[in-house]
């Protein structure tokens, strides 16, 4: 090998262009290290392109294809998950529980929840009891016809720190009170503690 030829296959190693000295242009080493991966996934399950297309061009078309399928189901499960959240927080109004809310005080649904028989009434008395506490002071206003998404949107301009406990306190009273769902432990301590918070500042 000559001079010139070891300098070529030098220069070629480093990724330079030996015709120009310049480095090759990433984005067509990308484009090229792609094509060869698609290459290889499409003959190993055996497509094959129509006759007549371009490699590249049918290349991209799949990549294309393949971005915006993708881009679709993320999409989709984005706005699948928002809906079934908002749905949890819209689907019942609070209409039940205002005259009780009227007839009690914060203190007697503690105990009251304290002394329920099952986990089930001892949520409601609770969730009672914050909703009937934020009221007491002004933080929120409750209507017969009010939602925990209303109360929630309250919430965020009223007093934004309560917010959050809201949320978590609501999911798991829709959970057990409508849902009749049984719920671990660990979701009833962290129900107790965003109690605290919202009540006691705690």
């Amino acid at each position: 090998m000559n001079f010139n030829d070891a300098m070529n296959e030098v220069l070629k190693k480093s990724r330079y262009d030996f015709l120009t000295g310049r480095r090759v242009d990433v984005r067509v080493t990308i484009e090229n290290f792609i094509n060869r991966v698609l290459n290889w996934v499409f003959n190993n399950m055996n497509f094959r392109l129509p006759r007549g297309t371009d490699g590249n061009a049918g290349m991209i078309a799949v990549i294309f294809t393949t971005v915006a399928v993708l881009c679709a189901a993320v999409a989709a499960f984005i706005l699948i998950r928002a809906y079934f959240r908002s749905r949890v927080k819209k689907r019942y109004d609070l209409s039940d529980i205002f005259a009780e809310m009227k007839d009690r005080t914060v203190e007697e649904l503690l105990e009251l929840s304290k002394n329920a028989d099952n986990a089930r009434i001892a949520v409601r008395y609770k969730y009672v009891a914050v909703i009937l506490s934020l009221n007491e002071r002004d933080v929120i206003t409750i209507e017969p016809s009010a939602t925990n998404a209303m109360i929630y949107a309250q919430l965020k301009k009223t007093a934004p720190v309560f917010s959050l406990p809201f949320s978590q306190i609501a999911d798991v009273f829709h959970l057990t009170w409508f849902g009749h769902k049984n719920v671990e432990s660990d979701v009833i301590n962290r129900f107790n503690s965003a109690v605290n918070k919202v009540i006691f500042n705690a």
